[in-house]
């Protein structure tokens, strides 16, 4: 009998070792996959902030290519427009030059078929006409070019009027003044050939500046 109950005994206390045994595994199971669970979580989340980024990336991306392309579209289209405005002043340019030059030259030709006053006449028309043409470019497309072109071409039109009012009004065969008359002449055009340079360099350094912005797009 005293052994039977001993028996029973250790059977009880084997089945609640047992039980604490499979209560601790279980727990400890539990934890494990509980830790694993909270992981895979976490990775997932992180998974998704890294696409989230790459997704907002290829955004911007895609819309700084629609932006470059669009500066490129459109410089490239002001260059083209810009460079025809240009183009136009240089070649008025050299005109109202040469018409200037061409009023007083120290080596000149006269048509002994023609007066003073018709050459006169012929001369002063073709460089007004040359003046006027430059001063509606001018004017007409002035928004369309830089401010420093804008103020050389004016320049060099007063310098070439005041030439041209010199010529018109005074008179070379003025014995006391004929040597004063001609120095006037060669300095007018010395003058205004530096500042019709100016000019040039001015479009030339404005072109130059838009074919690097080009070349940089």
């Amino acid at each position: 009998m005293e052994i039977l109950t001993l028996i029973l005994q250790i059977l009880v206390l084997f089945a609640i070792g047992c039980i604490f045994l499979f209560r601790k595994y279980l727990f400890s199971y539990s934890s494990e996959k509980g830790k694993n669970l909270a992981t895979k979580e976490d990775i997932s989340e992180i998974t998704g902030k890294i696409e989230a980024v790459k997704l907002d990336h290829a955004r911007q991306l895609e819309a700084a290519r629609a932006e470059l392309s669009s500066q490129i579209n459109t410089h490239g289209f002001r260059y083209e427009k810009e460079y025809d405005v240009l183009s136009e002043l240089s070649a008025l340019l050299v005109d109202v030059r040469d018409a200037s030059l061409s009023l007083r030259p120290a080596m000149d030709f006269i048509d002994p078929n023609k007066s003073k006053e018709e050459i006169k006449r012929e001369r002063l028309g073709r460089f007004y006409e040359a003046l006027r043409a430059l001063y509606l470019v001018r004017e007409k497309k002035r928004p369309f070019y830089p401010k420093n072109i804008y103020e050389a071409i004016r320049t060099i039109e007063k310098e070439s009027r005041s030439e041209s009012i010199q010529y018109q009004y005074k008179d070379p065969m003025d014995n006391k003044n004929y040597i004063e008359y001609w120095e006037q002449a060669e300095k007018n055009q010395e003058t205004i050939t530096k500042l019709a340079e100016t000019a040039m360099s001015n479009i030339r350094d404005r072109v130059t500046k838009w074919e690097s912005l080009s070349d940089g797009l």
